[in-house]
Protein backbone atom coordinates (compact mmCIF):
# COMPACT_ATOMS: atom_id res chain seq x y z
CA UNK A 1 0.00 0.00 0.00
CA UNK A 2 2.80 2.40 0.89
CA UNK A 3 4.46 1.85 -2.47
CA UNK A 4 1.26 2.77 -4.24
CA UNK A 5 0.98 6.00 -2.22
CA UNK A 6 4.58 6.92 -3.04
CA UNK A 7 3.96 6.43 -6.75
CA UNK A 8 0.75 8.47 -6.63
CA UNK A 9 2.40 11.25 -4.60
CA UNK A 10 5.28 11.46 -7.02
CA UNK A 11 2.87 11.60 -9.97
CA UNK A 12 0.82 14.34 -8.31
CA UNK A 13 3.90 16.36 -7.39
CA UNK A 14 5.24 16.07 -10.90
CA UNK A 15 1.89 17.19 -12.28
CA UNK A 16 1.81 20.26 -9.99
CA UNK A 17 5.36 21.24 -10.92
CA UNK A 18 4.64 20.89 -14.62
CA UNK A 19 1.40 22.90 -14.31
CA UNK A 20 3.08 25.74 -12.38
CA UNK A 21 6.00 25.85 -14.78
CA UNK A 22 3.67 25.79 -17.78
CA UNK A 23 1.55 28.63 -16.37
CA UNK A 24 4.66 30.68 -15.60
CA UNK A 25 5.88 30.15 -19.15
CA UNK A 26 2.43 31.12 -20.47
CA UNK A 27 2.43 34.36 -18.46
CA UNK A 28 5.99 35.20 -19.53
CA UNK A 29 5.10 34.48 -23.13
CA UNK A 30 2.01 36.71 -22.90
CA UNK A 31 4.05 39.52 -21.31
CA UNK A 32 6.74 39.15 -23.98
CA UNK A 33 4.15 39.21 -26.76
CA UNK A 34 2.41 42.24 -25.23
CA UNK A 35 5.75 44.01 -24.78
CA UNK A 36 6.69 43.52 -28.40
CA UNK A 37 3.25 44.58 -29.59
CA UNK A 38 3.23 47.70 -27.38
CA UNK A 39 6.69 48.69 -28.56
CA UNK A 40 5.53 48.35 -32.16
CA UNK A 41 2.44 50.46 -31.44
CA UNK A 42 4.57 53.13 -29.79
CA UNK A 43 6.93 53.21 -32.77
CA UNK A 44 4.02 53.45 -35.20
CA UNK A 45 2.43 56.33 -33.27
CA UNK A 46 5.77 58.10 -33.01
CA UNK A 47 6.36 57.70 -36.74
CA UNK A 48 2.84 58.94 -37.58
CA UNK A 49 3.33 61.92 -35.28
CA UNK A 50 6.68 62.77 -36.87
CA UNK A 51 5.11 62.50 -40.33
CA UNK A 52 2.33 64.89 -39.33
CA UNK A 53 4.74 67.42 -37.83
CA UNK A 54 6.84 67.17 -40.97
CA UNK A 55 3.71 67.89 -43.01
CA UNK A 56 3.13 71.05 -40.97
CA UNK A 57 6.76 72.07 -41.38
CA UNK A 58 6.63 71.56 -45.13
CA UNK A 59 3.38 73.50 -45.50
CA UNK A 60 4.63 76.47 -43.47
CA UNK A 61 7.75 76.67 -45.64
CA UNK A 62 5.77 76.17 -48.85
CA UNK A 63 3.23 78.90 -48.11
CA UNK A 64 5.81 81.32 -46.71
CA UNK A 65 7.59 81.22 -50.09
CA UNK A 66 4.51 81.95 -52.16
CA UNK A 67 4.57 85.33 -53.80
CA UNK A 68 0.81 85.58 -53.32
CA UNK A 69 1.30 85.44 -49.55
CA UNK A 70 4.12 87.96 -49.75
CA UNK A 71 1.82 90.26 -51.73
CA UNK A 72 -0.98 89.84 -49.17
CA UNK A 73 1.34 90.81 -46.31
CA UNK A 74 2.61 93.87 -48.18
CA UNK A 75 -0.95 95.03 -48.94
CA UNK A 76 -2.15 94.42 -45.39
CA UNK A 77 0.84 96.41 -44.10
CA UNK A 78 -0.11 99.29 -46.38
CA UNK A 79 -3.68 99.19 -45.16
CA UNK A 80 -2.44 98.96 -41.57
CA UNK A 81 -0.21 102.00 -42.00
CA UNK A 82 -3.12 104.07 -43.34
CA UNK A 83 -5.37 103.44 -40.35
CA UNK A 84 -5.82 106.56 -38.22
CA UNK A 85 -5.21 106.72 -34.48
CA UNK A 86 -4.69 103.61 -32.35
CA UNK A 87 -4.72 100.75 -34.85
CA UNK A 88 -5.23 98.09 -32.17
CA UNK A 89 -8.24 99.88 -30.73
CA UNK A 90 -9.70 100.57 -34.16
CA UNK A 91 -9.39 97.06 -35.59
CA UNK A 92 -10.49 95.27 -32.42
CA UNK A 93 -13.54 97.53 -32.25
CA UNK A 94 -14.41 96.89 -35.91
CA UNK A 95 -13.64 93.16 -36.08
CA UNK A 96 -14.32 92.01 -32.53
CA UNK A 97 -16.41 94.37 -30.39
CA UNK A 98 -18.79 95.53 -33.14
CA UNK A 99 -18.64 92.25 -35.04
CA UNK A 100 -22.27 91.06 -35.36
CA UNK A 101 -21.27 87.40 -35.06
CA UNK A 102 -20.98 85.75 -31.63
CA UNK A 103 -17.74 84.70 -29.94
CA UNK A 104 -16.20 81.79 -31.75
CA UNK A 105 -17.74 82.91 -35.05
CA UNK A 106 -16.01 86.24 -35.54
CA UNK A 107 -14.31 84.78 -38.60
CA UNK A 108 -17.62 84.94 -40.48
CA UNK A 109 -17.26 88.70 -40.90
CA UNK A 110 -15.68 89.34 -44.30
CA UNK A 111 -15.25 93.10 -43.92
CA UNK A 112 -16.08 95.74 -41.36
CA UNK A 113 -17.38 97.98 -44.13
CA UNK A 114 -15.69 101.07 -42.70
CA UNK A 115 -14.33 102.18 -46.07
CA UNK A 116 -10.69 101.76 -45.03
CA UNK A 117 -8.03 100.32 -47.34
CA UNK A 118 -7.32 97.71 -44.66
CA UNK A 119 -10.90 96.39 -44.72
CA UNK A 120 -10.88 96.28 -48.53
CA UNK A 121 -7.74 94.13 -48.48
CA UNK A 122 -9.14 92.03 -45.63
CA UNK A 123 -12.23 91.30 -47.72
CA UNK A 124 -9.94 89.98 -50.48
CA UNK A 125 -7.60 87.95 -48.25
CA UNK A 126 -10.06 86.52 -45.75
CA UNK A 127 -12.03 84.04 -47.97
CA UNK A 128 -8.78 82.49 -49.19
CA UNK A 129 -7.49 82.13 -45.64
CA UNK A 130 -10.70 80.44 -44.53
CA UNK A 131 -10.53 77.99 -47.42
CA UNK A 132 -6.95 77.22 -46.49
CA UNK A 133 -7.91 76.52 -42.88
CA UNK A 134 -10.81 74.34 -43.93
CA UNK A 135 -8.69 72.32 -46.35
CA UNK A 136 -5.67 71.91 -44.09
CA UNK A 137 -7.29 71.69 -40.66
CA UNK A 138 -5.34 74.38 -38.80
CA UNK A 139 -7.02 76.30 -36.00
CA UNK A 140 -5.90 79.71 -37.21
CA UNK A 141 -3.44 81.51 -39.47
CA UNK A 142 -1.44 84.60 -38.45
CA UNK A 143 0.38 87.23 -40.52
CA UNK A 144 2.90 89.60 -38.91
CA UNK A 145 4.81 92.57 -40.21
CA UNK A 146 8.55 92.66 -39.37
CA UNK A 147 7.91 94.88 -36.32
CA UNK A 148 5.67 92.28 -34.71
CA UNK A 149 2.26 93.77 -35.49
CA UNK A 150 -0.29 90.98 -35.92
CA UNK A 151 -1.88 92.47 -39.02
CA UNK A 152 -4.17 89.51 -39.80
CA UNK A 153 -5.77 86.50 -38.10
CA UNK A 154 -8.74 84.52 -39.33
CA UNK A 155 -10.51 84.04 -35.99
CA UNK A 156 -10.07 87.50 -34.44
CA UNK A 157 -9.21 86.87 -30.82
CA UNK A 158 -7.70 89.49 -28.49
CA UNK A 159 -4.22 89.05 -29.92
CA UNK A 160 -5.47 90.44 -33.27
CA UNK A 161 -3.97 93.84 -34.15
CA UNK A 162 -1.59 93.80 -31.17
CA UNK A 163 2.19 93.74 -31.25
CA UNK A 164 3.67 90.37 -30.33
CA UNK A 165 7.15 91.80 -29.88
CA UNK A 166 6.35 94.58 -27.41
CA UNK A 167 2.68 94.19 -26.52
CA UNK A 168 0.80 92.29 -23.78
CA UNK A 169 1.21 88.90 -25.46
CA UNK A 170 4.95 89.15 -26.19
CA UNK A 171 5.83 86.42 -23.66
CA UNK A 172 3.31 83.91 -25.00
CA UNK A 173 4.23 80.97 -27.18
CA UNK A 174 3.07 82.92 -30.25
CA UNK A 175 5.27 85.86 -29.29
CA UNK A 176 8.28 83.58 -29.01
CA UNK A 177 7.41 81.88 -32.29
CA UNK A 178 7.27 85.27 -34.06
CA UNK A 179 10.66 86.40 -32.76
CA UNK A 180 12.34 83.09 -33.57
CA UNK A 181 11.03 83.20 -37.16
CA UNK A 182 11.80 86.91 -37.62
CA UNK A 183 15.38 86.47 -36.42
CA UNK A 184 16.05 83.29 -38.42
CA UNK A 185 19.06 83.28 -40.69
CA UNK A 186 17.59 80.95 -43.31
CA UNK A 187 14.42 81.32 -45.37
CA UNK A 188 13.29 77.72 -44.77
CA UNK A 189 13.53 78.07 -40.99
CA UNK A 190 10.53 76.74 -39.03
CA UNK A 191 9.98 76.97 -35.30
CA UNK A 192 7.49 74.87 -33.37
CA UNK A 193 6.31 75.94 -29.93
CA UNK A 194 5.06 73.37 -27.47
CA UNK A 195 1.47 73.52 -26.27
CA UNK A 196 0.87 75.86 -23.36
CA UNK A 197 -2.07 77.91 -22.08
CA UNK A 198 -2.71 80.80 -24.46
CA UNK A 199 -4.53 83.66 -22.76
CA UNK A 200 -6.05 85.24 -25.89
CA UNK A 201 -7.79 81.87 -26.44
CA UNK A 202 -9.27 81.91 -22.93
CA UNK A 203 -6.24 80.09 -21.58
CA UNK A 204 -6.81 77.01 -23.73
CA UNK A 205 -3.74 74.99 -24.85
CA UNK A 206 -2.17 76.29 -28.05
CA UNK A 207 0.93 75.51 -30.07
CA UNK A 208 2.29 77.28 -33.14
CA UNK A 209 4.53 76.76 -36.14
CA UNK A 210 6.09 79.85 -37.74
CA UNK A 211 8.39 80.71 -40.62
CA UNK A 212 9.76 83.98 -42.09
CA UNK A 213 8.37 85.41 -45.31
CA UNK A 214 10.89 87.04 -47.69
CA UNK A 215 10.55 88.82 -50.98
CA UNK A 216 12.42 87.80 -54.15
CA UNK A 217 15.49 89.71 -52.99
CA UNK A 218 15.59 87.93 -49.63
CA UNK A 219 14.30 90.93 -47.68
CA UNK A 220 12.09 90.04 -44.70
CA UNK A 221 8.46 90.97 -45.38
CA UNK A 222 6.91 89.41 -42.30
CA UNK A 223 6.16 86.13 -40.55
CA UNK A 224 3.58 83.41 -41.22
CA UNK A 225 2.32 81.27 -38.34
CA UNK A 226 -0.18 78.42 -38.04
CA UNK A 227 -1.92 77.32 -34.87
CA UNK A 228 -1.35 73.56 -34.64
CA UNK A 229 -4.60 71.57 -34.32
CA UNK A 230 -4.75 69.30 -31.28
CA UNK A 231 -7.62 67.25 -32.69
CA UNK A 232 -5.41 65.82 -35.45
CA UNK A 233 -2.78 64.84 -32.89
CA UNK A 234 -5.51 63.20 -30.81
CA UNK A 235 -6.68 61.26 -33.86
CA UNK A 236 -3.17 59.88 -34.29
CA UNK A 237 -2.69 58.99 -30.63
CA UNK A 238 -6.18 57.67 -29.84
CA UNK A 239 -6.25 54.89 -32.41
CA UNK A 240 -7.53 51.96 -30.33
CA UNK A 241 -7.01 48.99 -32.64
CA UNK A 242 -5.35 46.17 -30.72
CA UNK A 243 -5.21 48.16 -27.47
CA UNK A 244 -7.61 45.94 -25.52
CA UNK A 245 -9.72 47.31 -22.66
CA UNK A 246 -7.05 49.34 -20.86
CA UNK A 247 -4.43 50.10 -23.51
CA UNK A 248 -3.76 53.63 -24.75
CA UNK A 249 -1.10 55.77 -26.38
CA UNK A 250 -0.42 59.38 -25.46
CA UNK A 251 2.19 62.15 -25.46
CA UNK A 252 3.98 63.76 -22.51
CA UNK A 253 5.82 67.08 -22.59
CA UNK A 254 8.99 68.13 -20.80
CA UNK A 255 6.88 69.49 -17.94
CA UNK A 256 5.47 65.94 -17.51
CA UNK A 257 1.98 67.06 -18.55
CA UNK A 258 -0.02 65.32 -21.28
CA UNK A 259 0.08 66.72 -24.80
CA UNK A 260 -2.77 64.53 -26.05
CA UNK A 261 -6.05 63.49 -24.47
CA UNK A 262 -6.38 60.28 -22.52
CA UNK A 263 -8.55 57.69 -24.19
CA UNK A 264 -10.49 57.24 -20.95
CA UNK A 265 -11.08 60.87 -19.90
CA UNK A 266 -14.40 62.65 -20.35
CA UNK A 267 -12.68 66.05 -20.48
CA UNK A 268 -9.39 67.15 -21.99
CA UNK A 269 -6.23 66.02 -20.23
CA UNK A 270 -3.88 68.21 -22.30
CA UNK A 271 -1.77 70.32 -19.90
CA UNK A 272 -3.98 69.10 -17.05
CA UNK A 273 -2.90 65.54 -16.29
CA UNK A 274 0.56 64.91 -14.86
CA UNK A 275 2.54 61.85 -15.95
CA UNK A 276 5.41 61.85 -13.49
CA UNK A 277 6.41 58.24 -14.12
CA UNK A 278 9.75 56.52 -14.48
CA UNK A 279 9.09 55.45 -18.07
CA UNK A 280 7.97 58.95 -19.13
CA UNK A 281 11.16 60.43 -17.68
CA UNK A 282 13.25 57.80 -19.45
CA UNK A 283 11.53 58.62 -22.76
CA UNK A 284 12.22 62.34 -22.30
CA UNK A 285 15.85 61.37 -21.72
CA UNK A 286 15.83 59.83 -25.23
CA UNK A 287 15.55 56.22 -24.04
CA UNK A 288 13.38 53.63 -25.78
CA UNK A 289 12.14 50.42 -24.20
CA UNK A 290 9.43 48.49 -22.36
CA UNK A 291 9.05 48.14 -18.61
CA UNK A 292 6.48 47.48 -15.90
CA UNK A 293 5.77 50.55 -13.80
CA UNK A 294 2.91 52.52 -12.32
CA UNK A 295 1.16 54.71 -14.88
CA UNK A 296 -0.23 58.21 -14.32
CA UNK A 297 -3.25 56.66 -12.55
CA UNK A 298 -1.05 54.74 -10.15
CA UNK A 299 -1.96 51.41 -11.82
CA UNK A 300 0.82 48.86 -12.53
CA UNK A 301 1.13 48.82 -16.30
CA UNK A 302 3.23 47.45 -19.08
CA UNK A 303 4.71 50.60 -20.60
CA UNK A 304 6.45 51.04 -23.96
CA UNK A 305 8.16 54.41 -24.26
CA UNK A 306 10.29 56.47 -26.61
CA UNK A 307 11.35 60.05 -27.16
CA UNK A 308 10.49 62.41 -30.01
CA UNK A 309 12.46 65.55 -30.90
CA UNK A 310 11.30 67.78 -33.73
CA UNK A 311 12.22 71.40 -34.48
CA UNK A 312 12.53 72.33 -30.82
CA UNK A 313 9.81 70.02 -29.51
CA UNK A 314 10.73 67.27 -27.07
CA UNK A 315 7.98 64.81 -26.21
CA UNK A 316 7.65 61.35 -24.72
CA UNK A 317 5.49 58.91 -26.70
CA UNK A 318 3.87 56.29 -24.47
CA UNK A 319 1.98 53.06 -25.17
CA UNK A 320 0.61 51.35 -22.06
CA UNK A 321 -1.76 48.61 -20.93
CA UNK A 322 -2.68 47.48 -17.42
CA UNK A 323 -0.49 44.63 -16.24
CA UNK A 324 -3.58 42.90 -14.87
CA UNK A 325 -5.13 42.75 -18.33
CA UNK A 326 -1.96 41.20 -19.74
CA UNK A 327 -2.00 38.52 -17.04
CA UNK A 328 -5.71 37.97 -17.53
CA UNK A 329 -5.05 37.14 -21.15
CA UNK A 330 -2.93 34.25 -19.95
CA UNK A 331 -5.87 32.69 -18.09
CA UNK A 332 -7.58 31.24 -21.13
CA UNK A 333 -4.49 29.31 -22.26
CA UNK A 334 -4.08 28.17 -18.67
CA UNK A 335 -7.59 26.73 -18.64
CA UNK A 336 -6.82 24.79 -21.78
CA UNK A 337 -3.58 23.56 -20.27
CA UNK A 338 -5.35 22.67 -17.03
CA UNK A 339 -7.89 20.57 -18.89
CA UNK A 340 -5.13 18.76 -20.72
CA UNK A 341 -3.17 18.22 -17.48
CA UNK A 342 -6.25 16.95 -15.61
CA UNK A 343 -6.81 14.43 -18.34
CA UNK A 344 -3.15 13.52 -18.18
CA UNK A 345 -3.40 13.27 -14.40
CA UNK A 346 -6.34 10.91 -14.60
CA UNK A 347 -4.53 8.74 -17.09
CA UNK A 348 -1.35 8.87 -15.03
CA UNK A 349 -3.22 7.93 -11.87
CA UNK A 350 -4.89 4.96 -13.52
CA UNK A 351 -1.59 3.91 -15.03
CA UNK A 352 0.17 4.28 -11.67
CA UNK A 353 -2.46 2.20 -9.90
CA UNK A 354 -2.26 -0.45 -12.56
CA UNK A 355 1.53 -0.55 -12.42
CA UNK A 356 1.48 -0.70 -8.62
CA UNK A 357 -1.11 -3.44 -8.68
CA UNK A 358 0.94 -5.47 -11.14
CA UNK A 359 4.09 -4.97 -9.07
CA UNK A 360 2.22 -6.23 -6.04
CA UNK A 361 0.99 -9.27 -7.93
CA UNK A 362 4.50 -10.03 -9.06
CA UNK A 363 5.84 -9.97 -5.52
CA UNK A 364 3.02 -12.04 -3.92
CA UNK A 365 3.60 -15.89 -4.01
CA UNK A 366 0.94 -17.90 -5.74
CA UNK A 367 -1.16 -19.91 -3.15
CA UNK A 368 -1.03 -23.28 -5.03
CA UNK A 369 2.75 -23.23 -5.35
CA UNK A 370 4.51 -25.16 -2.49
CA UNK A 371 7.83 -23.94 -1.26
CA UNK A 372 10.70 -26.51 -1.30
Amino acid sequence: MSRRLVVLALAALTLVIVMVASYARTVRSEVDDASGYLLTLMELRRSALEDYLETIRSEVVLWSRRQALHGAIVELEQGWDQLPGDRTETLQRLYIDENPFPEGEKHRLQTAGDGSRYSAIHESVHPRALRFLENHGYYDVFLFDPEGDLIYTAYKERDFATNLDTGPWRDTCLGRAFRAARDAETEDFVVFTDFEPYEPSNGEPAGFAASPVHDEDGVLAGVLAFQVPMNRINEIMQFTGGMGETGETYIVGEDLLMRSDSRFADTTTILRTSVDTETARRALAAETGVDVSEDYRGVPSLSAFGGLEFEGLRWAVMAEIDEQEVRRRALEPRRLLATAFLSLAAISAVAALFITYMMGRAEKPEPWRKET
